[in-house]
């Protein structure tokens, strides 16, 4: 009887600290990744302030297309715009290499909001005289912008896209005006950069994780350039698109 005594007592210590560390496992396992969740919120406020910083780059690039007088003109008759701040990386065009821009569409008089759309380049680093810049793509037709609208791949601008294009030329086109029978007119500030771009860029297409981190839920660009999704943040380049000359 003692020895039997003596063992039970001596396993209850035991038993006591078996329960308490199973009661303190599930405990320990429910804990919150905190480092994940952070990092995953950083990331998220990353690429909206990257969002926010393309289109605010947008809106400079606007103000200086409006300085001159004949593309402010083709600006108010156009239905939408690709504007890529920044194309090609580092300062040069290479194989591979593109950039992000920004798409909105003119509904009656007002502009939408941007969808965010990424771009690819070939390799014409040597025709384009090894220089990157800023370009837009003054979409004059409703067939450009349906490009864009009902594009959720990506597609490339050649002559597969069914687009004609045309280099914006301030010289004959201020005279001139707009022909009514061009669909893109592509302008750029870099001198040398027409030569090789409508032959290099390649998929351009949705940047739907930028959209999602610029309107802080999934959306898709179909909806924004449809004009059913808004943001106070985009009136600065909306409306840079919507007046007749740049802002003094």
């Amino acid at each position: 009887m003692r020895l039997a005594t003596h063992r039970f007592i001596a396993s209850v210590p035991a038993a006591i600290a078996a329960v308490g560390l199973m009661s303190a496992m599930p405990a320990v396992a429910s804990q919150p990744d905190s480092g994940m969740n952070s990092m995953s919120s950083d990331s998220h406020s990353d690429a909206a302030r990257s969002a926010q910083d393309r289109v605010s780059d947008s809106v400079s690039l606007v103000q200086q297309m409006k300085q001159d007088p004949g593309l402010a003109a083709v600006l108010q008759q156009a239905k939408g715009i690709f504007i890529v701040p920044h194309y090609g990386k580092g300062g040069l065009i290479v194989g591979g290499q593109g950039g992000g821009g920004v798409v909105l569409v003119k509904h009656d008089s007002s502009w939408s909001s941007p969808a965010f759309y990424s771009i690819a380049g070939g390799s014409i680093g040597a025709q384009a005289g090894g220089e990157g810049g800023a370009i837009a793509m003054i979409l004059m037709s409703q067939k450009a912008v349906d490009r864009f609208e009902n594009s959720t791949q990506g597609w490339t601008l050649n002559g597969s896209a069914g687009l004609t294009v045309v280099n914006w030329s301030g010289k004959t086109q201020a005279n001139t005006g707009y022909n009514g029978r061009d669909d893109v007119i592509l302008w750029t500030n870099t001198k040398g950069l027409y030569g090789g771009l409508t032959v290099g860029v390649k998929h351009i297409s949705p940047d739907n994780g930028m959209d999602r981190a610029y309107y802080q839920r999934p959306v898709s660009s179909t909806e924004i350039l449809a004009g059913n999704l808004s943001s106070p943040n985009a009136d600065s380049l909306r409306n840079a698109l919507a007046s007749r000359v740049a802002s003094r």
